[in-house]
């Protein structure tokens, strides 16, 4: 069926459409002349195809910004030249249009599952058809300098971590002298000289583990920290937890709610470095002499280990930011969450490189529930 002539409209032409290339793919040349025609007078750079095969191999030599396509052809039909595009990484994400005279729901349903981006029924007017050409030209332009922005902030990223990484691999050996100079004097000072010399190497440990927890950050994101997984039981690991953690501040009550044994395949210097850390937050955000729970559980194939505190707790809104790398200083900065180093982050990683699950939660008496999950 001929199509109808468009009446022309004013507001469109003084429009000054952007120079995109359009492939239209149709059997008909009167079609093929018209739309060349009209959207070339736009501003279009238009090549025109008569076969389905043709039209694969126009955009494997240079893929378009948009493909207006028939549907009924000889050799091939629309559906199956728009599914081999989309089966291509070349032409996967170039936008199709059908442009065909079937008007039935479950042919459009089949172009939409081709996937197709849009479609336009003829006889058509040209009106609809140039709006519909210069919103998908515009929607591919817009998700390619999207895509294009990505790449180059993951590129400053990558830069910014690596720099962070060398700059903290040069402090490690100056750190790690500083710490030694500090346990030797310890020795040869007075009592009082002491006590602040052992202040100074406990802020040198600090520096330290964050040191460790960075190098091991990046390693987890970047999936070169090798798991190594064996069977522990996690109230053994919680017990030689609370003995170690339990010394620093020996007022401070660690209960561990497991009358059990639970054992779980994992990595276990991961995994016992994640309830360390998780305590130490807790013995860090809690009142002196306010106890701090340790719960261990298991059930439908998952093991629970959970650290209750009795601290300020966490804002609703920080929940998520405080594992994320960059969220827990923004949460600082906004006094939401006071937090050290990138301990949460770590924890967050070590653990979903398990398999598992990380959170916290509003503690039932106040304060927090920090938790992880692993598949038993």
């Amino acid at each position: 069926m001929k199509p109808e002539r468009p009446q022309q409209n004013p507001a469109i032409d003084q429009e000054e459409a952007p120079a995109a290339s359009v492939l239209v793919v149709d059997d008909g040349v009167d079609n093929l002349r018209l739309l060349s025609d009209l959207l070339g007078k736009h501003g279009y750079d238009v090549r025109a195809v008569t076969t389905g095969r043709q039209a694969l191999q126009a955009v494997e030599h240079n893929p378009p910004d948009l493909i207006l396509l028939d549907i009924t052809m000889p050799d091939m039909n629309g559906y199956e030249v728009c599914q081999r595009l989309k089966a291509k990484d070349r032409s996967k994400d170039v936008p199709v249009i059908f442009l065909t005279s079937l008007t039935d729901t479950a042919d459009k349903i089949r172009a939409f599952d081709a996937g197709a981006v849009d479609y336009v029924t003829k006889p058509f007017q040209f009106d609809e058809v140039l709006a519909r050409v210069k919103a998908h030209v515009a929607l591919r332009r817009a998700q390619a300098d999207l895509a294009d922005s990505y790449t180059r902030l993951r590129a400053l990223e990558q830069l910014r971590d690596d720099l962070v990484r060398m700059v903290v691999h040069d402090m490690g050996s100056p750190l790690q002298a500083l710490s030694i100079n500090l346990m030797l004097l310890q020795r040869a000072v007075s009592e009082d000289g002491r006590d602040i010399l052992q202040s100074a190497s406990k802020v040198a440990e600090e520096l330290g583990q964050m040191i460790s927890d960075l190098f091991d950050v990046s390693r987890l994101e970047e999936c070169q920290m090798p798991i190594r997984r064996a069977a522990w039981d996690l109230t053994h690991m919680a017990h030689d937890v609370r003995a170690v953690l339990g010394a620093i501040d020996a007022n401070r009550l660690i209960d561990i709610e497991s009358a059990e044994a639970v054992e779980v395949s994992c990595d276990g210097a991961l995994v016992r470095r994640v309830i360390e850390n998780l305590v130490t937050n807790a013995l860090r955000h809690t009142p002196a002499g306010s106890p701090i729970r340790i719960s261990i559980a298991s059930g439908e194939g998952r093991v629970r280990v959970a650290v209750h505190d009795q601290g300020r707790g966490v804002p609703p809104e920080a929940t998520e930011r405080i594992f994320e790398k960059f969220g827990t200083a923004e949460a600082r900065q906004e006094s939401a969450y006071r937090s050290v180093g990138l301990g949460l982050t770590f924890c967050k990683l070590a653990i979903e490189a398990q398999g598992g699950a990380i959170g916290v939660a509003p503690g039932l008496q106040g304060g927090s529930t920090f938790w992880f999950e692993l598949p038993a």
